[in-house]
């Protein structure tokens, strides 16, 4: 196993035990109302949920980014 390999693990660990302690933690309802939906959920899952929209949508803006700037330099 190469270091980056082992490195990514590691990070992927890491990531687990903060998203689980964070979930433990954080034990207080928050009332989400969404137009139509209303919805009672604990902060832990809010906070990681909004985080992954975060990330995901940067991703798919980067992936659009970049794929726009290749064709450009063609």
């Amino acid at each position: 196993m190469g270091f980056s390999n082992t490195l990514l693990l590691i990070l992927t660990i890491l990531v687990g035990i903060y998203s689980f302690v964070l979930l433990s933690l954080n034990k207080s309802i928050v009332h989400l109302d969404l137009l139509f939906l209303e919805l009672d959920l604990q902060l832990g899952y809010v906070i990681l949920w909004s985080a992954l929209f975060g990330i995901l949508t940067t991703a798919v803006l980067e992936l659009i980014f970049f794929c726009t700037k290749s064709k450009k330099d063609e």
